[in-house]
């Protein structure tokens, strides 16, 4: 009996593996989008709009940059005019917004119109320096990329300018560069942040670890607050939701992050007022 139901087996196991059929599966392949990144503020300076091609994000290469697009931004008075500077950067001159109008993004490009606008709020109110707690040799910071709670959403900028010699070393509590962290080659650190008004589960079930880091006296600290338009927060908040706070028992349903460029262009074109502190450490 036991020789028959061996048998019975080989013979069901030979008919189930000659049954096997490959299939191939397609990745649908979808018509590149433009994508715009784009921001004008109440700095003086050259605001800049990067252009870039949507693609395959599993192939692990840069996206295409635009290049030979006419670009122009308008508060409804004047227009200005930006200058191609390569790698599908875009820079106006030397300009500062104006809070309380509405600025306009125009792009010309290979036969096609896209249009984007943001209206710039108020100064941010006035507000307390980071501070830096005193370690002996060094005055540490603490940085999070995302912190929840605030009376209301702000972007956030704290640049520590480079050292008198780059023998100054600096203290770090963790290996590796955080996400938001910047360092130049003259040793300046730049930290991008964002402060939020509402608690977001899932990016509190992402907990960011803070991290330090310490610098000696002397550095010079330049800290901005700017303010952000609510069309312009939504977009970073659902933008966050498929990036940065995924990977939760919270995380939604997948989906497209919709910004302001019209004709099925990506992105998001912002005008965000600043307001600046500058201290020494």
């Amino acid at each position: 009996m036991n020789r028959i139901i061996l048998l019975l087996s080989l013979i069901l196991l030979s008919l189930l593996s000659s049954c096997q059929e490959e299939v191939g599966l397609e990745t649908p392949t979808l018509p590149s989008r433009l994508v715009v990144d784009g921001h004008i503020s109440s700095e003086f300076k050259r605001h800049e709009v990067r252009l870039s091609l949507s693609g395959d994000y599993r192939r692990g290469e840069a996206y295409e940059s635009v290049s030979g697009a006419a670009v122009t931004i308008s508060d409804g008075e004047s227009v200005f005019i930006l200058e191609e500077k390569g790698g599908g950067l875009y820079q106006t001159d030397s300009l500062a917004g104006m809070p309380g109008r509405v600025y306009t993004l125009r792009i010309e490009w290979d036969a096609e119109r896209f249009e984007a606008s943001d209206t710039m709020s108020a100064i941010p109110s006035s507000f307390p320096p980071v501070s830096f707690a005193n370690e002996g040799n060094f005055r540490t910071m603490e940085y999070r990329r995302h912190q929840f709670g605030f009376p209301e959403a702000n972007r956030w900028q704290v640049i520590v300018g480079p050292p008198d010699t780059l023998l100054q070393p600096v203290y770090t509590s963790t290996l590796g560069q955080q996400v938001g962290v910047e360092v130049d080659t003259t040793g300046a650190y730049t930290f991008n942040y964002f402060t939020h008004p509402t608690i977001e589960v899932n990016g509190l079930m992402n907990f960011e670890e803070a991290h330090f880091y310490g610098f000696r006296l002397g550095r010079t600290v330049t800290q901005k607050r700017y303010s952000l338009s609510e069309s312009y927060y939504q977009y970073l908040r659902a933008l966050f939701s498929e990036t940065d706070w995924r990977g939760t028992l919270f995380d939604s349903t997948p989906g497209p992050v919709t910004g302001n460029v019209s004709n099925g262009g990506l992105g998001f074109f912002s005008a965000q007022a600043v307001r600046v502190v500058r201290f020494e450490i």
